[in-house]
Parts: structure tokens; sequence; C-alpha cells
């Protein structure tokens, strides 16, 4: 499942840039990899998120020929 690998990225760089603060959207930029579909990656990162100030978070995922996945932005309650 390499979409939870990609997952656990996308978690772990919004909650260093979260600072503590409640995510309410993830913007990311899926590279394409022939693997992780934007559903696949939904599920995944959904699993991984609960319990933390991530869960509920939104995923805008657009699709980009870029060699790596990477986030773009996100947006917190303050």
């Amino acid at each position: 499942m390499h979409e939870v690998g990609v997952a656990k990225e996308i978690l772990k760089v919004a909650l260093q840039n979260a600072g503590g603060n409640k995510i309410k959207i993830i913007n990311v930029e899926l590279a394409e990899d022939g693997h992780t579909t934007v559903q696949s990656l939904t599920d995944a990162f959904d699993l991984i998120a609960k319990g933390t100030v991530a869960e509920g978070a939104q995923l805008l995922i657009k699709k980009t020929d870029a060699m790596e996945s990477r986030v773009s932005d996100i947006e917190v309650e303050k």
C-alpha cells in the first residue's frame, strides 16, 4: 500500500507546519506514480490522521507531473 507511506509523509509535514492548531485543509500536489489514486490516498490519510489535529482535514489533491508529491499549503483553525 504505497499510498499509506505517502499519507504518512503528508501528515508529518502538515503537523510540523500546523503549530499545534487544528488542520482544516491540506493542499497536496500528487506526483503521477501509477499506483496512488486520489481516493486511495484520501482513504489512507483519513485512517492515519485519526487522533491527531489533522483528523477530519480535507485533502485537496492536484495531480502533477513533478517527480515527487508534496504538501503545497495547509489551512488551520486559529
